[in-house]
């Protein structure tokens, strides 16, 4: 191949490459084209009362082949730390308080791992369920913030997504 041949290839490809990461994902804050691996819809966060030190973002992660969220992070500038965690009830009884008829629960949050993403599925971090936990927050999160947040999978690697900040 000459020279000339060799970079118009190069250009072209560039071009093609540039082209097709900026597909219509409507105004969901998706960052990650359909056709790619991973993609992410809906990412919003929770908008935080002042003295707040803790908050919380939700999406829908959806893919292609399987894949595993492993890490979530945000700047510094947002929150000091952040973390994939689950809300779980317990199936606890109320018999020990005297309430044969009542079932009762305690909600509690932990740290998770990972999250499977099924081939061909998704999976929505949500209130109540999975979320992406921020902790020590620099400042609070009020409405209309973007609060970017950049989730590592096993396949895929990094996507960053823009979480716009609502109230629930």
């Amino acid at each position: 191949m000459n020279r000339i041949t060799t970079i118009a290839v190069a250009l072209l490809a560039t071009a093609s490459l540039g082209l097709a990461a900026c597909g219509d994902d409507e105004d969901t804050g998706t960052t990650a084209a359909s056709s790619e691996p991973v993609s992410i819809s809906g990412p919003w966060a929770r908008v935080t009362a002042p003295e707040a030190k803790t908050s919380a973002a939700y999406m829908t992660i959806t893919s292609k082949d399987g894949d595993v969220l492993t890490k979530a992070s945000v700047p510094a500038s947002i929150a000091g730390m952040a973390q994939i965690h689950e809300t779980t009830t317990s199936d606890t009884s109320m018999d020990e308080a005297g309430d044969d008829d009542a079932m009762g629960g305690m909600k509690s949050m932990k740290e998770v791992a990972k999250i499977d993403i099924p081939a061909g599925g998704s999976v929505q971090l949500k209130p109540g369920g999975y979320h992406v936990m921020l902790m020590e927050l620099a400042k609070p999160i009020t409405a209309g913030e973007t609060v970017p947040v950049t989730l590592t999978f096993e396949r895929a690697g990094e996507v960053t997504v823009d979480a716009v900040a609502r109230e629930s």
